[in-house]
Formats: structure tokens, C-alpha cells, sequence
């Protein structure tokens, strides 16, 4: 196991607020660059940091790129788990899924840049993280149509394979979103993509 650096985990404000730099830094960075063509060096002289201080908080350049990916995802479960609150029926759930995980990627441009165009491929451990992410993500789905299913709302299919389907619509369009501004602002693929997943899904969803 690598060693943690000395100042991870610390509460104290000020190294927060270093800390936050540094992440603020590093994802503007990845986002730009990529992640081989960033250096440690690119990310303290956007900072405004010294190189002594990176690895106050981070153990290598892979450590700040899985910190980034893990606040984005930490970010989208929340985010998804609140919107799911008090929803009236499993579809309606899995609407609230789709606009809160879009509105995530849509608030976090770069974060969402690294989970799903510079990182994939970059590093085994980035790879390795990212599967289990997404995993968890199909997991949530595929409950949902499961129970979609049971109450009639859905037609009989292949949840797990569904849920991947619907995932991945979903990233395509963050995806073309971040690479070809497709749409221009990812706010308008919102209500077409949820109308788009539950009617593909065999859903009455308004809107056909």
C-alpha cells in the first residue's frame, strides 16, 4: 500500500483550501493537457503552489487524478440518491436519475472531461476504479427496471443489459456534449435523453 501523504485527511480550513487549489488546479489541467502530458510541474505553477506542497496531499499524479474522479462520481450517487427521494414510482426514479447525473456533468466540466475522455485508458488504476463506478451505477439501474418490470410499468427484458444501454446513452451524450459541443448546452439534452431511455426502455413516457 503507498504511503499517505502527511496532510491527507487533515479538517484544518487552510489546508482544505490548499487542497481544494490543488484538485481546482489538477482538473483544469488533466482537462486541457490530458493526463500524460500533465505534469506535476503544470499543475503547482497553475496553483501557484510549490512542488514540496503537491505532495503535502497527494502521493503521485495518479492519486490527484483518482481524487477527481472519485469527487465525481461522489457527486452524481448524491446527487442521484437525493433527486430518487419521495419520487412516486420507479420510473419517475429513474427520470430524477438521469436529470441529476446530467446536471452533475453539466456543472462539472472538466471533472467529467477526465471520467470520461482523458482518464479511460490512461491507467490501469483509472480503469480499475472507473469499472467499479460503473458498476455500481448499472447495479442502481438495473434494480429499478427489475422493479419497473414487477409493477408493470416496463415490459419483460434483460435488466443488466438494459441498464448498461441506458448508461451509456446517457455518456454518449456527455461525451458529444464535451467533445463537439453537441448539444451546445447539455441542459437541452435533458428532457429528450430521460424520453428518449424510458420509452426505449417500452415505457408509457410522454412526449413519443
Amino acid at each position: 500500500m503507498a504511503k499517505q501523504p502527511p496532510l491527507a485527511g487533515r479538517n484544518d480550513p487552510r489546508l482544505q483550501e490548499r487542497y481544494e487549489q490543488l484538485l481546482e488546479a489538477a482538473a483544469a489541467e488533466f482537462a486541457t493537457r490530458g493526463y500524460h502530458q500533465t505534469t506535476v510541474k503544470d499543475i503547482v505553477e497553475r496553483a501557484g503552489v510549490a512542488t514540496g506542497t503537491f505532495y503535502l496531499y497527494f502521493a503521485n499524479k495518479e492519486q490527484s487524478c483518482i481524487a477527481l474522479i472519485e469527487r465525481l462520481y461522489g457527486r452524481v450517487l448524491a446527487e442521484v440518491v437525493a433527486a430518487r427521494a419521495g419520487m412516486a414510482t420507479t420510473l419517475d426514479k429513474l427520470a430524477a436519475s438521469i436529470r441529476a447525473a446530467l446536471g452533475v456533468f453539466g456543472a462539472h466540466r472538466n471533472l467529467a472531461h477526465i471520467a470520461l475522455v482523458r482518464a479511460p485508458g490512461a491507467h490501469p488504476l483509472f480503469d480499475e476504479l472507473l469499472a467499479r463506478i460503473h458498476r455500481e451505477l448499472w447495479d442502481l439501474v438495473a434494480e429499478d427496471i427489475r422493479e419497473a418490470v414487477e409493477e408493470g410499468l416496463l415490459p419483460d427484458q434483460p435488466a443488466d443489459i438494459a441498464a448498461r444501454a441506458l448508461i451509456g446513452a446517457l455518456y454518449e451524450v456527455v461525451i458529444s456534449w464535451l467533445q463537439a459541443e453537441v448539444p451546445a448546452d447539455l441542459a437541452e439534452a435533458v428532457e429528450p435523453l430521460v424520453g428518449f431511455c424510458l420509452r426505449g426502455l417500452g415505457a408509457a413516457w410522454p412526449g413519443a
